[in-house]
Formats: structure tokens, sequence, C-alpha cells
């Protein structure tokens, strides 16, 4: 069944309920310290932890089990306005009530959440746990969307570190992109997974130069129909299809060969570095019926992709987009969902902006890379 329609992102919102589930963890304990499974978190635990953190933020002190000793367990959410105002209505909760399920089994059933929560209930050490929902505030630095850091001010504890999550739900598969106008940035976003386009660059600058000499591309336009009747849109994508076919052709040769070749290592820096910024981080995927999926990632992911075989393919029509699926031993495309692991998208916009006070509108292209099904199960 399709999610109800809502003016928030469900990114966003996932962030929010994904921080107070992983806090209501921390703080539901254990009665005995040689009990060796935490109690459940319950969905009114959940809602407990959102309620107080959209109020002022949540704090809230806890003892470690058997001990006078206190643990501070805080939360602090950076969301955007739209999801903020959603949330601050209780009501709408339950039209998103699949995200708070995917986020109390997440927490209910992550290994390593389990056994974190489990050891800073019973160090006997004045723990600080600070989690943190700022998905949008550090993009350039860090992929985290929560954070959880542990701080032992007085006896620090080393075996607990800090966690990175990253979050996707349907919809919100991308992971990274390169955006803008010119040649460079197709030889930006391939280069780095150890492709050379440049030698198609000439066929790239001949079917554009018509479009160029006009000045289509740095004109600005009163309307999206004023600059998609120009043709320049249209022109744009057939280019862009040169480079992304030259560019599969390529890629295929490269993830398709048995060895462990350099574009494989690339490629797999490439997707490591997309997903985590080379921090190690947690990619959980909202699966949709309250599911979720995780991936680390992390050297030992690397060291799974560059073992693999991969197939890249192409539609013929449509936007240039390569797809790339897992392959069998014989270098064959594997059958099923979970075979396809990314692809990377070239999208086109007609984007508005500000001249002399009023809206204008050009060309602007931009290229994702977006993770699939795949890429949490391979």
């Amino acid at each position: 069944m399709a999610a109800e329609k809502i003016d928030a992102n469900r990114g966003d919102l996932f962030e929010a309920f994904f921080a107070a589930a992983v806090a209501a963890r921390f703080v539901k304990r254990a009665k005995s310290r040689t009990e060796k499974v935490l109690p459940k978190i319950t969905a009114s635990d959940c809602d407990l932890v959102l309620t107080e953190m959209m109020k002022k933020g949540f704090t809230k002190k806890v003892n470690d089990v058997g001990s006078a000793v206190i643990d501070t367990v805080t939360v602090n959410v950076s969301i955007p306005k739209k999801a903020s105002a959603f949330l601050s209505v209780r009501n709408n909760w339950s039209k998103v009530s699949d995200l708070r399920t995917g986020a109390v089994n997440f927490a209910n059933g992550h290994s390593r959440l389990n056994a974190q929560a489990r050891g800073l209930s019973i160090n006997n050490r004045e723990d600080i746990i600070k989690i943190t929902a700022a998905g949008t505030e550090d993009q350039k630095g860090t992929k985290a969307d929560v954070k959880v850091e542990v701080n032992s001010p007085n006896n620090p504890d080393r075996k607990f570190r800090n966690i990175d999550y990253s979050l996707k739900v349907t919809g919100g598969e991308q992971f990274h992109q390169v955006s803008g106008l010119g040649f460079d940035k197709f030889v930006n976003i391939f280069a780095e997974m150890g492709l050379d386009v440049k030698e198609v660059e000439s066929k790239y600058e001949k079917q554009l130069s018509e479009f160029f000499d006009k000045e289509v591309y740095t004109k600005k336009y009163t309307s999206r129909d004023q600059a998609q009747r120009t043709g320049g849109g249209d022109n744009l994508k057939a280019s862009a299809r040169l480079v992304y076919e030259y560019a599969k052709e390529k890629l295929h040769k490269g993830l398709n060969d048995p060895s462990q070749n350099d574009v494989k290592k690339k490629f797999a820096d490439y997707i490591i570095f997309g997903l985590s910024r080379n921090v190690k981080t947690e990619l959980v995927k909202f699966a949709g019926n309250g599911q979720v999926k995780t991936r680390v990632a992390d050297r030992a992911f690397r060291t799974v992709l560059i073992g693999k075989r991969f197939v890249c393919e192409m539609k013929p029509s449509g936007d240039p987009k390569i797809e790339i699926y897992l392959a069998d031993d014989d270098g064959k495309k594997m059958p099923g969902k979970d075979a396809f692991i990314m692809q990377i998208r070239y999208k086109l916009e007609v984007a508005s902006g500000k001249s002399a006070g009023k809206k204008v509108y050009k060309f602007y292209p931009r290229n994702y890379l977006e993770a699939q099904a795949g890429m949490f199960s391979i």
C-alpha cells in the first residue's frame, strides 16, 4: 500500500523517529546484570522520547543496572521546518506509523546497537550518550543523518565507539551527485571510478556547438516552457547520452572482468566515499512495511565489492542512466531485484533563480549516484 501523501519529506521524518528509537534503546535497560538480552522497546517508548524531542530536546538520566552510577541520554534534532511542523502535531504521527515501526524494529533487532546499549548499562561508569539527528547540517564532512556519541568524562571506556548512521527511504536512494554544465562534470564523476571519458569530448562538444553559438545554455528564461522551446534540453540529454554510453562500455568491461582490477578498486573506493565520506558509517534503508536493511560502508564492504563481477546496462531511450547489476561467476546478470546494486543517472532540470528581482530559469543538469536494493544485500 502506498504511503499517505503528506507535506513533509519522509526521509526527514524517519531521522526523527530513528533518533527517538535509538535513544529509547539506551534508556530501557535490563533488570539485572546477568540478563543477556535487553527488553524490547515499544512504539510508546519511542513516542515518549519523540514528544520531548519536539518540545525542547530530550534528556534522561538513568541508572546503570544494579548501581548508583547514573548515565545521561540526550537527543537533539535539527530537521527541516516542514518535518518539524508535521511532527509538532501529534495526530500526524499515525500517518507515518510505518516509519516509527521501522525505527523500533531496528532498535530492537540491531545486534551492535543492543550490545553497546547493554554494555553501557553495566559498565559502572558515568556515560553521556548524545544522539543527534541533523542530516542536513554537515553534508560535506559526513554522510551521517543520525550520530551516536559516547563520552565517559571521568573514566573513559574506549570499548564503546561513536556510531554514524546514514538513513535512506524509498525515493531517497541518492548518495552522491555532481551537478552543473560543462564536460568537466562528466570527467569528475567518471574519473573517480577509474574511467577516462575525454576521448568522447569532441563528439559531445560537436553535438552542442549550435546551441552554444546561440548562447542557449547561458541565457536566463522567463519560464520553463520558454527554455524548453529552444530545443536545448533535448540536445543536452542527447549529448549526455554519448558520454554515458561510452562510460558504460568501459565500466562494464572493468566490472565484468573476473580479476580484481583497477576499475573495480576505484569503483569500490568511490562507492565507499559516496556512502560514508570515508568515516565508518552504517547505512540503514527503510524497506517498507516496517522493515529495515543495513550495510556498513567500511573496508570489509570494499573487499566484497572488489571480489564480485557486475553487469552494466543502459536503456536505449529516456534520460541517460547506467544500471549496475550483480553478475554470477560466468559474468551473466543475476535475476531478482536484489541483483540491482546502483545506478548513475543524468537528470536535466530547468532550475529557477532570481535576477534583478525577477524569477528566471536556466538549464541545470545533475548526475546522481543512487543505491538500489542490492547494495544492502550483496
